[in-house]
């Protein structure tokens, strides 16, 4: 054993070395950036074991959802302190029709968690060439209900090129 370190000298000192430069490496990355989900939201996400958000919540929205024949798919994701919710319609719903469907999102939580996430409700229809759609609803927790993005009418191509 003796003879073998003594005859890889130069490549044992080489291998420690650069095992000590990795470590040091990583150290100075910690320090630079020190904790990534931190560096993302910085200390607005300290309460938020606070306001636990109920799975159950998901099902009551899908089940009400479930009674409309205008929606097509629905699926959320929480990020932060922002609760999305996007809706797929069928090509016969109206603007007014998907606002009603925002407000059923709204009527499931409780006023603990409307106090503290955001909530968005984007509203797709299928077909993409329908360009009245899509349109948000966005609900923070100040204000009383979700606020839509202005009313669009559907325009067509030839109207478009018209104008130009």
């Amino acid at each position: 054993m003796k003879e073998y370190i003594l005859r890889h000298k130069k490549t044992i000192i080489l291998v420690f070395i650069f095992i000590l430069l990795l470590v040091l490496v990583i150290k100075i990355k910690d320090i630079l950036i020190p904790n990534e989900t931190l560096f993302n939201y910085g200390p607005r996400l300290d309460e938020i074991d606070n306001y636990p958000i109920d799975e159950n919540i998901y099902k009551k929205i899908d089940e009400e959802y479930a009674k409309n024949t205008n929606i097509v798919k629905t699926t959320h994701r929480v990020q932060g302190k922002i609760i999305n919710f996007f809706v797929t319609l069928d090509d016969k719903a109206t603007i007014a029709d998907a606002k009603k469907l925002g407000d059923i999102i709204i009527k499931q939580f409780d006023e603990k968690t409307l106090s503290y996430y955001s909530i968005q409700v984007y509203m797709l229809k299928e077909k993409k060439e329908l360009n009245n759609f899509p349109i948000v609803g966005m609900k923070n927790p100040k204000s009383e209900g979700l606020v839509w993005t202005k009313d669009r009418e559907i325009v067509k191509e030839e109207e478009v090129k018209n104008e130009e």
